[in-house]
């Protein structure tokens, strides 16, 4: 009570809860879906500073100093993002002061005006400008990082994201939704993946809170000897899972570790798994390592990524950019939907009363040097693809990938997920409200601090950690 009591005389004005706002009640300018990330090089008065005495503010014009939820993400000089949880934690490279490469992280829609000249956020010593420019839209939004003698006053804003642990498994949680991780591995040893098992789009956000995910899939097949010797698998013959993780109040990093290990007892090479969930967002890279040409033994691969939907999805609508006119989700397909264009689509997304998830990918163009990618639909429930916790194909969408040879290197897969807020509409889409947000990585903010000036990053997909050898 008494520290309560000292935040509400520091900050007067201030609320202890911060409101999902609407995106109808922002502008083009607004940038409701962008987070944003302000490297600490950007802020050279503030370097070596203990993070602990910085915090972020907005102003506005009918209430001043307005605190915002902020993250700072710490980074060592080689890039890798520091991780303070699992076997693979680097939590002890940690410095704890604000260093060229760390990140400051917050959403760009808590933005404000511009603070009169010479005015500083209460109590505190030093405050530096972030400007925030569209360069879609006339007009810029500011923050304003401060600094204090001492640990900075915490507002007791709610997180916009969260990881809890229960057994084997994580449970995310967001303004939008939540979701269940799939988990993967042998009998008694269960790992925890980013892999979505189960997912609820929130009602204050749109959705009726029902599970609305059978479940992530991945589906394959390797020729051999012509064609005439095939080999099928499934995301159940992958073993490895998250292996590093840290949940912050803006945003949770993941990096995960995997493998395929076959039947005969043959391990396949290591992928990797880099995410970024933030707010309504997530942000993944998938890195494989090909250490030789498969088609010097290998006829062909094919690989299937992609989602199957669970039974409280039926009703729902599903459109990609190549098929915008979209398909109603029954679990049976009609003429129209066999009649699905194939090309690998820009976006796609689901959206009914359920809520709506929008998906955005895109694959290394070295993997089409002799292979191709094209998007499926699959409508019928009749049709089984196990594993599945829901018999049947409903509303089935993946992206494929064929493979006949592939030079030995490192190849990359990018993934944008979004659950948006109030995007339904049961008179069809809404396309300002779809291309803001595949602006966050069209169209990026640029960041503006002192005479520096930058692009921003913060809705990219990345390599949060490199892989490396046993670590000491």
């Amino acid at each position: 009570m008494l520290l309560l009591s000292l935040l509400l005389l520091l900050f007067p004005a201030f609320g202890g809860r911060q409101v999902l706002a609407d995106p109808a009640d922002f502008g083009r300018a607004a940038r409701f879906y962008e987070p944003v990330e302000v490297p600490g090089s950007l802020l050279p008065g503030f370097l070596g500073r203990d993070l602990r005495e910085l915090a972020l503010f907005a102003w506005a014009e009918s209430r001043g100093w307005q605190p915002v939820l902020v993250q700072i993400d710490e980074r060592t000089p080689d890039g890798d993002f520091i991780f303070t949880r699992g076997p693979e934690s680097n939590v002890g490279l940690a410095d704890g002061v604000l260093d060229g490469q760390d990140l400051v992280v917050f959403l760009a829609r808590d933005a404000g005006c511009r603070a009169p000249e010479g005015r500083l956020p209460p109590g505190a010593a030093a405050a530096v400008s972030v400007e925030l420019l569209d360069p879609l839209a006339a007009g810029s939004r500011w923050v304003y990082l401060a600094r204090f003698e001492g640990k900075a006053p915490d507002p007791g804003l709610e997180p916009v994201s969260s990881l809890s642990e229960k057994g084997s498994s994580f449970h995310f949680r967001f303004p939008t939704y939540r979701y269940e991780a799939l988990t993967i591995g042998p009998a008694g040893k269960p790992n925890p993946t980013i892999y979505i098992d189960k997912l609820w789009v929130n009602r204050e956000a749109g959705g009726n809170g029902e599970n609305i995910m059978d479940r992530q899939k991945t589906r394959g097949m390797m020729s051999f000897v012509g064609g005439l010797v095939k080999i099928r698998f499934n995301e159940g013959l992958v073993q490895g899972g998250v292996c590093a993780w840290h949940a912050g109040p803006v945003r949770v990093l993941t990096h995960s570790t995997m493998f395929p290990r076959f039947r005969s007892g043959l391990k396949g090479p290591k992928f990797y798994l880099d995410s970024i969930l933030v707010d309504s967002l997530t942000l993944t890279r998938i890195t494989m390592g090909v250490p030789f040409d498969p088609g010097l033994v290998m006829h062909r691969m094919t690989l299937a990524f992609g989602t199957d939907l669970a039974p409280a999805a039926r009703g729902m609508r599903f459109h990609n950019s190549a098929n915008p006119q979209g398909f109603l989700i029954d679990g049976a397909m009609d003429q129209e939907e066999r009649s699905f264009v194939t090309t690998k689509d820009e976006w796609r997304l689901i959206t009914g009363p359920q809520g709506t998830q929008i998906t955005c990918t895109s694959f290394d163009p070295r993997f089409l040097t002799r292979g191709s990618v094209i998007t499926t639909y699959l409508d019928d429930e009749t049709v089984r693809h196990p594993p599945e916790n829901f018999p049947g194909d409903l509303g089935a969408v993946f992206d494929e990938l064929t493979i006949r040879g592939l030079p030995a290197g490192t190849y990359w897969i990018e993934a944008l997920g979004c659950i948006p807020r109030g995007f339904h509409d049961p008179k069809g889409l809404d396309p300002e409200h779809l291309k803001s947000i595949l602006d966050v990585r069209r169209a990026p903010l640029v960041i503006r601090a002192g005479d520096q000036e930058i692009r921003n990053q913060g809705g990219e997909p990345r390599v949060l950690l490199q892989p490396r050898r046993k670590r000491d």
